[in-house]
């Protein structure tokens, strides 16, 4: 993990675009450039085709993936053919099923919104076998066969929240509640957390809950619960993921316990817990961004265009584009623009692309 934090503070990219959305929150809205500069938008020229595969569409954040991906298809002459959900992280044999229906639908191009990080690289050889290009979103693959992703830098979302409450309680005592098990972006948030406390404020002492059987609120809620109560010192939890967070801030609320919470994407129902304090800080995970990204990303690929801002490392087996992270916190929520980043309209319904 050491190595990886190193290496991710190289990204100037992230940097760059987290700066310019923190000198003024309203400032992407009133240019319009819905694809923050990482990327000159382009119409295509020739007929291109999008099949998506995502987790589920039970959260903003891949919402907002798959309703970027729909939107930006729209403006930019691509036809998305289908959107299937596998249901539920974990469920890879669903989306093994998809790809192979995006062979026989004949799309050009096949994106995964992966439910794991291990076990596709077959079903991604096969697809490309068949002449059919495949790009990851959202979350990464264990694939050296995919094309180009977009994605964001998880370890550094686990880093951006320790170094929030380095700032604000250099010896606090922390309760991390690491999500569920087999979840490689949970992994790395949690891991990055605790070694950036580690090295940056290493007064503060964290106690790890055991690993949760699912990302709903009442998960948190029962685990942040059990551990306040046997815990009395416990000011401060990190929760990779917003539901345990928020179920972890109503616990603490239940309990009159003063706690800074920590958590990642925004819903918005978290909005006001975070105008209100109960919420401390929760990460923006531009899912409307990634969609567009690789919309644009997918064009270029497809008519031999140039790909600027893409990392060619060892971070992941293939070639990727980042997406800014930002911690939104009481003193920026009002001002950030999470309607162009994070969350799609509230009337969006996907139903129209998944018959």
């Amino acid at each position: 993990m050491s190595t990886l934090l190193s290496g991710l503070k190289k990204l100037s990219l992230a940097t760059f675009a987290v700066g310019m959305m923190l000198q003024g929150g309203t400032a992407m809205a009133q240019d319009s450039d819905r694809l923050m500069g990482i990327v000159e938008p382009l119409v295509a020229t020739k007929p291109l085709t999008i099949g998506l595969s995502v987790v589920h569409l039970n959260d903003d954040f891949w919402r907002g993936i798959t309703y970027g991906i729909q939107d930006e298809a729209k403006r930019s002459n691509v036809k998305l053919e289908r959107v299937f959900v596998a249901g539920a992280y974990g469920n890879v044999r669903e989306q093994f099923a998809h790809l192979s229906t995006f062979k026989t639908l004949g799309v050009d191009v096949a994106v995964l919104g992966a439910s794991a990080f291990n076990g596709f690289d077959p079903a991604i050889r096969d697809l490309q076998r068949a002449g059919i290009n495949v790009m990851a979103v959202g979350i990464p693959v264990n694939s050296p066969n995919i094309s180009l992703g977009v994605t964001q830098d998880d370890a550094g979302i686990g880093q951006q929240l320790a170094e929030v409450l380095c700032e604000a309680d250099d010896k606090a005592q922390v309760l991390a509640l690491p999500g569920p098990a087999g979840a490689e972006w949970a992994r790395l948030r949690h891991e990055a957390f605790k070694e950036t406390l580690s090295q940056k404020c290493p007064g503060t002492k964290v106690t790890d809950a055991s690993f949760s059987s699912g990302l709903t609120l009442q998960n948190g809620l029962t685990q942040a619960s059990d551990l306040l109560l046997r815990q009395s010192e416990i000011n401060a939890i990190f929760t990779p993921q917003v539901s345990l967070g928020m179920g972890a801030a109503q616990a603490a609320r239940q309990m009159n316990r003063d706690v800074k919470v920590l958590t990642s994407a925004l819903v918005p129902e978290v909005l006001p817990l975070i105008k209100r304090g109960q919420i401390y800080a929760s990460v923006s995970e531009p899912g409307i961004l990634m969609g567009r990204l690789i919309v644009q990303y997918a064009i270029r690929q497809a008519e031999d265009k140039p790909l600027p801002n893409v990392q060619n490392d060892d971070y992941l087996p293939y070639p990727y584009v980042l997406t800014p992270t930002t911690p939104i916190l009481e003193s920026n929520v009002d001002t950030f623009p999470v309607y162009d980043t994070d969350l799609p309209p509230a009337d969006w319904d996907a139903s129209a692309i998944m018959r």
